[in-house]
């Protein structure tokens, strides 16, 4: 398992050609003070759009919570993805097949965070379609899944969206290049660089 520098696309995730083995990186990046989580996505479900076990193997992180981003296309998925050590498992919304599937996915385990990817401003559906990202979270919210993460593809969600986000979903975290210019966010989730 190696560990690269990557960029995110509307729906997907694409690895650098420059890597390191995944168990040189890991002991760099954890704080046992503060006790930060880790987390670690799986390129090649992206790449595959299916959730693959093999990653499952090697996915360790000692010191740590972990929390996992993959391809979650079903309850199934999930049933399998906690088989190992995850905290939490971070499903790509647009990749969960259907609003069936999400209520499954809530009714077995409340540790799956599912991420809206954002792209020139809006939330990406299934189908390439796009929504209003607060509409997106008020489904959400509705089905039960009361954490979420809001994945800003392309630092195109404008500061009032992330302000309504920040006092109407305070358990929203945002997965963003740089934090900084958010505010109002307990957390957020930035990429480690090589």
């Amino acid at each position: 398992m190696y560990v690269s520098d990557g960029h995110f696309t509307s729906t997907n995730l694409k690895a650098d050609s420059r890597s390191h083995p995944f168990s040189d990186v890991v002991p760099g990046v954890i704080n046992r003070e503060v006790r930060q989580p880790v987390v670690v996505i799986d390129c090649n479900s992206f790449a595959q759009r299916a959730f693959s076990e093999k990653v499952m193997k090697h996915l360790r992180v000692p010191g740590a919570d972990l929390w996992f981003m993959t391809c979650i296309n079903t309850v199934d998925d999930v049933f399998d993805a906690f088989n190992r050590d995850a905290d939490f498992v971070f499903a790509p919304y647009h990749m969960i097949y259907n609003e069936e599937e999400l209520k499954d996915i809530i009714d077995v385990s409340d540790s799956v965070v599912p991420v809206v990817f954002v792209s020139k401003g809006r939330a990406v559906l299934r189908g390439r379609r796009r929504s209003d990202v607060v509409d997106v979270l008020d489904k959400l919210i509705d089905l039960g899944f009361y954490r979420n993460c809001v994945l800003d593809t392309d630092g195109s969600l404008d500061a009032y969206t992330w302000s309504v986000i920040s006092s109407d979903y305070p358990s929203t975290m945002p997965f963003v290049d740089s934090p900084s210019r958010l505010e109002g966010f307990k957390h957020a989730i930035t990429p480690y660089l090589l």
